[in-house]
């Protein structure tokens, strides 16, 4: 499952159930599901006002993942060098979840940009 999960939620309770039990998610430290969380909420967020506010189509899912990963390599560029690497982890981490689930959509230079 994408980032070593057991279980992916499939509605709301079961994603807050998600949130609050890391245990979801084994050997992936806080900083980096919270990371992940939120690149992930703001790329669903961005491709969101492209297709209201730019009459923009998004192409798949993948490219909503592949720009969640984009802003984790850049967030990763402003943390601590300590962080970097995780942050950096985590964004390789998306790219080769989108691209397992759907090689054909994306190739690994995919910026995500495409929404």
């Amino acid at each position: 499952m994408v980032l070593g999960a057991k279980c992916r939620p499939i509605s709301v309770d079961q994603y807050w159930v998600s949130v609050k039990s890391i245990q979801f998610y084994p050997g992936l430290n806080n900083f980096i599901w919270l990371g992940c969380r939120s690149a992930a909420f703001w790329a669903i967020w961005i491709s969101r006002n492209k297709v209201c506010f730019e009459a923009k189509q998004c192409r798949s899912p993948t490219g909503i993942i592949c720009l969640a990963a984009s802003f984790l390599s850049y967030w990763a560029g402003l943390q601590k060098p300590e962080d970097k690497g995780d942050l950096e982890a985590g964004a390789e981490a998306l790219k080769a979840a989108a691209l397992h689930f759907h090689p054909q959509e994306a190739t690994p230079e995919d910026d995500g940009a495409g929404c």
